[in-house]
């Protein structure tokens, strides 16, 4: 006979498994920067549809500019040309492959908040295309450009819950806050929901995959403007 599944029981052990690679369960939060970008990169990357993925990287875009260093960027890996590999594993990812990008420190305070706010706005700052395409046969216009989700990703939080709720609100790029031990807080609308701290990561699982549901798929790339920006001998006629 099959046991029967409990997804609560199966989110618990995602949950405690990332809290664990954060030594957060073992007393001593990891010290390394670049050790808690890979765990939640691991943890994304084993939850997520396989129609989204998350690297560390830059976004860059087709007049030549380019975001600074993202610790998280979540993209469409499908559709997306274009996307380079470093040998330190991070990727350049066009700008119109962007569904959400996240900064990662131990601790969610003002100060990085701030500074998440700064990192999110680089990506904003991007020039995004779209274009029309063929679907069954007919022609459809280019669509609107989605939003592009932003946040922080933390290990614990150093601040109330209310202090933390006031930063978000003064920064207006950063849409969510989580704090794996601590918390998960949602900007929507003007005001800030907060979870408690055992169902942070819970939290986070849900709205973050409900947010990328929302948008929907991005828009087509122009790879034509990729094209000019390239290419001096050659050009795709429009």
């Amino acid at each position: 006979m099959n046991e029967t599944f409990n997804v609560k029981d199966a989110l618990k052990e995602k949950s405690d498994e990332l809290k664990r690679s954060l030594g957060l369960q073992l007393g001593h939060p990891v010290s390394q920067g670049d050790l808690s970008e890979e765990e939640w990169l691991a943890f994304l990357n084993g939850f997520l549809p396989k129609r989204y993925a998350a690297s560390k990287g830059f976004v860059f875009d087709s007049t030549g500019g380019t975001s600074e260093q993202i610790d998280v960027i979540i993209y469409d890996p499908l559709h997306s040309p274009l996307i380079m590999k470093t040998r330190n594993g991070e990727k350049y990812v066009t700008a119109e492959s962007v569904y959400a990008v996240f900064e990662v420190k131990q601790d969610a305070n003002k100060d990085h908040i701030e500074y998440a706010n700064e990192k999110i706005q680089s990506v904003l700052d991007l020039k995004r295309t779209s274009r029309g395409m063929i679907s069954a046969g007919a022609s459809v216009p280019a669509r609107s450009l989605t939003p592009i989700i932003g946040g922080l990703l933390t290990t614990r939080s150093e601040s109330k819950p209310e202090t933390i709720e006031k930063n978000m609100l003064s920064c207006p790029n950063v849409d969510i806050v989580c704090a794996a031990e601590d918390g998960t807080f949602h900007k929507c609308e003007g005001e800030v929901q907060a979870s408690n701290g055992d169902e942070a990561v819970f939290s986070f699982f849900y709205l973050l995959l409900d947010e990328l549901f929302k948008l929907g798929t991005v828009a087509a790339i122009d790879i034509r403007d990729y094209a000019d920006l390239s290419l001096e001998s050659f050009e795709i006629a429009r």
